[in-house]
């Protein structure tokens, strides 16, 4: 099998002297000791899922396995991150008692069972593929700051440490009126949250209809439950949140970095040619693009990682335009969100796709010739 490193070597180019597979090489970096390596994943005579870019996947509660949904074969692929195999595929249900339909996401659960967050609610299920416990989040049947019918509930995450909440963001269409939504799953009550960058997410929406063409496109937004409370954001600012349940609070955590601007410049809106929405989406592809941070409960850090793309060419194809690569960038966070950190990726030339913490380190999915490999760093302050 090819090492991925090989891949990866001109890259690198002089600023790292590289070794093989499981021997990293190390660079001081602005005051920081940066190792990488790569794993590659043996999945035996199987092939793996990778046209998402591990989208639809999440760890186990021990972070041992890495569950991958197979939209195709709707399976899910367990990956054995320690002996770094294809563990087995669990097959699934679309139709029945166990239909599983609709995923938006997915976490390991407690038992060895796994979280979907659906288009149809919350469900569990165990290692064989049978639902195991859901949960009724329409909407409708809460009370409190409810949502209007343009209105609604994306992403849903219930709390794996009481089950008695759960979160997601409201948004209408074109992603207007979003906010963060708490809902109390005892009293059936709904609590909301407004916030100045999800204020502005609609201004970025873009849409085309000329009679030949449609095109549509919106900004992600991101939401994660970590042991502090609930992280969220969006790609378009560096600005993101942490809510802390306990005090029902929200912490706003700004930082402007010294590499790119705080915020996506890009201006969307109803386009009448397909020129102006390509240039649209080229300004915002160009512009700066934050992801969520990830916690290292290991050295109690956050890692986030953000990036902006570049183009080589003046002639570009299509209504979204895809670039020639990206410039990345990581930041990191003490334990109470403090700004440590920044420091460029040069070895990194495309967007950063599926990443996670784990032993320590930061994984990074990389698909090297339909393979599922990982680019690993380590940082020592």
């Amino acid at each position: 099998m090819k090492n991925p490193l090989d891949i990866l070597c001109f890259v690198f180019g002089l600023i790292f002297m590289l070794a093989s597979c499981g021997s990293p090489a190390k660079k001081e970096i602005q005051e920081l000791t940066i190792s990488v390596d790569t794993v590659q994943i043996d999945p035996g005579e199987e092939l793996l899922f990778l046209k998402w870019g591990l989208e639809l996947s999440g760890l186990s509660a021990d972070r041992r396995y890495l569950y991958n949904f197979d939209l195709e074969q709707h399976q899910l692929e367990k990956i054995d991150l320690d002996c770094l195999v294809l563990d087995r595929k669990i097959p699934f249900e679309k139709e029945g008692p166990d239909g599983l339909r609709g995923i938006h996401s997915l976490r390991g659960w407690e038992r060895e069972a796994i979280f979907f967050s659906t288009w149809n609610g919350a469900m569990v299920f165990d290692q064989s593929g049978k639902l195991d416990r859901s949960w009724e989040l329409d909407p409708k049947g809460f009370s409190g700051d409810v949502l209007s019918d343009k209105e609604s509930l994306i992403g849903v995450q219930v709390d794996p440490s009481g089950e008695g909440e759960a979160y997601g963001l409201a948004k209408a269409f074109r992603n207007e009126l979003a906010s963060l939504v708490r809902l109390d799953l005892d009293q059936h009550l709904i609590h909301r949250y407004t916030l100045p960058l999800l204020d502005k997410l609609g201004n970025y929406t873009a849409s085309l209809n000329d009679g030949e063409n449609y095109a549509y496109h919106e900004v992600e937004t991101y939401l994660e439950i970590v042991d502090s409370g609930v992280l969220f954001g969006a790609e378009t600012g560096s600005e993101f949140y942490l809510y802390d349940p306990k005090a029902d609070t929200i912490k706003v955590v700004s930082s402007n970095s010294e590499w790119m601007e705080s915020e996506n410049t890009a201006k969307g809106g109803d386009f009448a040619a397909a020129g102006e929405f390509s240039r649209y989406f080229q300004q915002f592809m160009e512009g700066p693009h934050y992801l969520l941070p990830v916690y290292d409960v290991h050295n109690k850090r956050y890692w986030r990682l953000f990036y902006e793309n570049y183009y080589e060419s003046e002639i570009k194809e299509g209504l979204f335009p895809q670039p020639a690569g990206a410039n990345v960038y990581l930041a990191l966070y003490d334990e109470e969100l403090n700004l440590i950190r920044e420091v460029e990726l040069p070895f990194l030339t495309e967007k950063p796709l599926r990443h996670f913490i784990k032993d320590g380190m930061l994984w990074l999915f990389v698909n090297v010739e339909d393979e599922m490999g990982f680019v690993r760093l380590n940082i020592e302050l």
